[in-house]
C-alpha cells in the first residue's frame, strides 16, 4: 500500500482565525499521478463544497503556491483558460495533504519483523546446532561438554550440558545480534550473537546459573515462540552452575546423530561425551611435515593434500570451514603436491561469514594469512634435500624471503611419444650425466620416426631429454640446446616430398617403399632466442605419416629397401604412431581393440617390405598362433587352471605333445571340454 500521512494540523490564518482541517486523501480517493489536470481542477471542486468561504480562498492559495510554474506566471496571477493549459502542461500537482517532511538523517537498524524470519537464519541440522552449542560452551570457559540423548512420552531429546561460567543475562538470551560477550572474546573471535537462533524452530529448554544473581533460572521456548517474539516467562533453575539445553529432536535428527557427534569432537579443543563416552579428539594438524605458528594461527604443511575433496582446509576452535589456500606442485613425475591446513588460536581479523559460519571472509587479513601459508611451503620444500619446484615458483619464494638452492640440473629420458600415451604411460626415468638434446612435444608419427634417428650422429652424442618448460629461467636448463624444428623429406622416382606437423603429403600418394627418407633438425639453445641455429640432417629407414588423419586407412606408410628395417619393428612404429583405442560404449575392450590393430599393422608393415604375399602368409601364422598354447611342464596344477583343463595338459604331456590347439568357437572333440 502506498504511504497514508496523518492529517494536518488547523491552519491559522494572518487575521488569527482558525481553519478546519483539510480532508485526508484515502488510498483509494487518492488522484492518479497520471491523471489530467481537468481531473484534479474537479476535485478541487468537489472538495470546495466541503469547506466554508475563507477557508477554500485560503485552500486554493495554497494549492496555487504549491503548483510549479514558471516566475512570470507567478507575477501576473494567471487566471482561467491559461492557467488550465499550464496545468496540462505541466502535469499533476502534489496535493497539500500529500506533503511529507524528509528526515535530515539516516541510520542503520534492524526491524523486529526480523524476528518473524529467525528459524530461517540457520539450516536447522543437528551437526550446525552442535557445533554451535559447543562454541557457546567453549567462550563460556567451559572445561568439558557432555551431550546425552534421552527418550520420554516417546519423544526423543537431546541435552548439552556444560561446565562454563553460564548466562549472566537471560535477557541478552534471545537478543538476536547482541553477543553480550567479554571484551576479550568479542576481540578475538567477533561472536554475532546469533548462535542461539540455530535453534530456532525447535522446542527447547534452557537452564543455566547466573553468577550475577547467585541463582539459576530456566526457560522453555515453544517452536512457535522463535518466530513471534512472544514475552516468555522465567522460573527458578535447579542446576549449581554452567548451562544446560534440551532440544526436543525432530526425527531427521536422529539418523547418524552419533557419526556427527564424533566429528564435532573430533579437533574440537574440550573434551566432549556423547551418553558418557568420551569421543576420540586429534590434534588438526596431525601428521604435517612441518608446523609454523604465525599470524595468530597455527599452520601445517603437507606434501599431500589431506582436504583435496571437500575443501575444509580452516579449523576455527572445531568448527572446520572451506577456503581456498595456496597449493604448490613440484613439475613432472614428482608425487609432491604442497598444500596447508590452518588452525586458528587467536585471529581476530579472521572473519566467518555469517550466520552460519561455514566460508571464511575474503579480507586483507586473510590474504597476508595465504602469503604465510605460502612461505610456510617453501620452509618445508628447503627442509627437504631438493626439489623440482618451476623456476617462477622458485622465484616467489626468494621474493618471499626463503632462499632455496637451484632445481639440480637433470631431466627425463626422453619418451617417443604414441597416439595411445593416456594409456599406461610409464614414469620418467632421470637421463645420465653427459650432454642433453631437449626433445619438445611433438605428434606420435614423428616422434616414432625421429626415434629411429637417435643411434645415428649427431644425436648418438646427446641423452635425448624430454623439456620440461616450467624450468626454463634456471640458468643450466637455459644453456642446453633444444631441437626447435623437425622436418623430412622423402625422395620417391625423382621427385622429393617434405612433411611435418603442419604439412600433408598430396592426397594422390600412396604407401609403400621409397628411395631415401631424410629428417632435418633445427637445433638452437633455450634461454637465447638471438642465438645462431644449426642444421642437421640424419637418414632414418621408415615413416609413418598420420596426414591429418589417425586411421591406419588414411596414414601414409614409407620404409626404404635397404635400411635395414624389419616388418616386426614397422609394425610396432605404425602400432605407436596410430592406434588409440575408442571408449565409446559400444566398442570392444582395449585389449580386443588393441590386437586388432596390431594385426592390421603388422600385415600392412610385411606387405609394404616384402609383398603382398608375404603379407597373406603373416596372417594365416598370426592366425594360427591365436589358436596356440604353450604347454610347460608344471610339478602340480596352478591355482589359476581348472582341473579339467588341468587334466587335459597332463594327458597331452603324458603322450609326449609339444603344444595343444585350442578352437575358440567349439572344441576339436566331443570329448574335450568347452570352457
Amino acid at each position: 500500500m502506498g504511504y497514508r500521512p496523518h492529517a494536518p494540523a488547523a491552519t491559522t490564518t494572518s487575521h488569527g482565525a482558525h481553519l478546519p482541517r483539510a480532508p485526508v486523501l484515502s488510498h483509494r480517493s487518492r488522484p492518479d499521478p497520471f491523471s489530467s489536470s481537468r481531473a484534479i481542477a474537479a476535485e478541487d471542486r468537489a472538495v470546495s463544497h466541503r469547506l466554508n468561504g475563507s477557508s477554500l480562498s485560503l485552500c486554493r492559495t495554497v494549492i496555487l503556491a504549491t503548483t510549479v510554474l514558471p516566475t512570470s506566471h507567478r507575477q501576473t496571477g494567471m487566471k482561467g483558460e491559461g492557467a488550465a493549459q499550464e496545468r496540462r502542461t505541466e502535469g499533476p500537482s502534489p496535493r497539500p495533504e500529500m506533503i511529507m517532511p524528509l528526515p535530515a538523517t539516516i541510520q542503520t537498524a534492524v526491524s523486529q519483523d526480523a524476528i518473524r524470519r529467525a528459524s530461517r537464519l540457520f539450516s536447522g541440522d543437528s551437526r550446525d546446532c552442535l557445533h554451535e552449542m559447543c562454541q557457546n560452551a567453549r567462550r563460556a570457559g567451559a572445561t568439558r561438554i557432555a551431550i546425552d540423548l534421552t527418550r520420554q512420552d516417546g519423544r526423543f531429546c537431546l541435552h548439552i550440558r556444560d561446565d562454563g561460567c553460564g548466562i549472566d543475562d537471560p535477557a541478552a538470551l534471545l537478543l538476536l545480534g547482541h553477543s553480550g560477550w567479554d571484551h576479550d572474546i568479542a576481540r578475538s573471535e567477533d561472536p554475532a550473537g546469533m548462535g542461539m537462533f540455530s535453534l530456532a524452530g525447535r522446542t527447547v529448554d534452557i537452564q543455566s546459573f547466573s553468577p550475577s544473581a547467585g541463582t539459576a533460572w530456566k526457560v522453555r521456548i515453544p517452536a512457535e515462540a522463535w518466530d513471534s517474539g512472544a514475552p516468555l516467562p522465567l522460573e527458578q533453575g535447579t542446576i549449581g552452575w554452567g548451562t544446560l539445553i534440551s532440544v526436543e529432536m525432530p526425527d531427521d535428527w536422529q539418523l547418524g546423530l552419533n557419526s556427527i557427534v564424533a566429528d564435532v569432537a573430533l579437533h574440537f579443543p574440550l573434551p566432549i561425551t556423547m551418553n558418557g563416552m568420551l569421543q576420540p579428539r586429534e590434534d588438526f594438524l596431525r601428521e604435517a611435515l612441518f608446523v609454523e605458528e604465525t599470524c595468530g594461527c597455527r599452520i601445517g604443511v603437507y606434501n599431500l593434500d589431506p582436504d583435496l575433496q571437500h575443501g575444509r582446509r580452516i579449523n576455527f576452535h572445531g568448527l572446520r570451514v572451506k577456503c581456498a589456500l595456496p597449493t604448490i606442485g613440484e613439475i613432472k613425475d614428482s608425487f609432491d603436491h604442497w598444500a596447508v591446513r590452518i588452525d586458528i588460536v587467536d585471529a581476530h581479523d579472521i572473519q566467518l561469514l555469517l550466520p552460519a559460519r561455514k566460508e571464511v571472509i575474503e579480507s586483507t587479513a586473510l590474504q597476508a594469512l595465504r602469503e604465510a601459508a605460502e612461505r610456510a611451503i617453501y620452509k618445508a620444500i628447503g627442509a627437504k634435500a631438493d626439489h623440482r619446484l618451476a623456476f617462477a615458483n622458485w622465484q616467489r619464494a626468494g621474493d618471499l624471503g626463503v632462499a632455496l638452492p637451484e632445481v639440480r640440473s637433470g631431466l627425463s629420458t626422453w619418451r617417443p611419444e604414441t597416439a595411445d600415451d593416456c594409456h599406461g604411460r610409464a614414469s620418467a626415468t632421470m637421463a645420465p650425466e653427459g650432454a642433453m638434446l631437449i626433445v619438445p612435444t611433438l605428434e606420435p608419427d614423428i616422434a616414432q620416426a625421429l626415434a629411429l634417428a637417435r643411434d645415428k650422429l649427431p644425436l648418438r652424442d646427446f641423452q635425448l631429454v624430454e623439456a620440461e618448460r616450467p624450468l626454463q629461467g634456471y640458468a643450466w636448463y637455459d644453456a642446453l640446446p633444444i631441437i626447435e624444428q623437425i622436418s623430412f623429406r622423402i625422395h620417391r622416382d625423382g621427385a622429393e616430398y617434405r612433411y611435418d606437423d603442419e604439412t600433408c603429403l598430396p592426397a594422390d600418394m600412396a604407401s609403400g617403399l621409397s628411395d631415401r627418407i631424410v629428417v632435418e633438425l633445427i637445433v638452437a639453445q633455450v634461454g637465447h632466442e638471438g642465438a645462431s641455429r644449426s642444421v642437421h640432417a640424419v637418414e632414418i629407414p621408415a615413416l609413418v605419416c598420420r596426414n591429418g588423419g589417425w586411421d591406419l586407412e588414411e596414414a601414409l606408410i614409407f620404409a626404404t629397401q635397404d635400411g635395414g628395417i624389419k616388418p616386426a619393428r614397422l609394425g610396432r612404429m605404425i602400432y605407436a604412431s596410430l592406434f588409440c583405442s575408442s571408449d565409446d560404449s559400444d566398442c570392444d575392450s582395449w585389449e580386443t581393440q588393441s590386437r586388432a590393430f596390431e594385426r592390421d599393422a603388422q600385415h600392412e608393415a610385411t606387405r609394404i617390405l616384402l609383398g603382398d604375399d608375404a603379407a597373406i602368409l603373416e596372417a594365416i601364422n598370426m592366425s594360427a598362433w591365436d589358436h596356440l598354447g604353450l604347454l610347460d611342464d608344471w610339478p602340480e596344477r596352478p591355482d589359476e587352471l581348472s582341473p579339467e583343463i588341468w587334466a587335459l595338459l597332463t594327458h597331452a604331456r603324458k603322450t609326449g605333445a609339444n603344444w595343444i590347439s585350442f578352437d575358440r568357437d567349439e572344441p576339436p572333440c566331443k570329448r574335450f571340454p568347452v570352457f
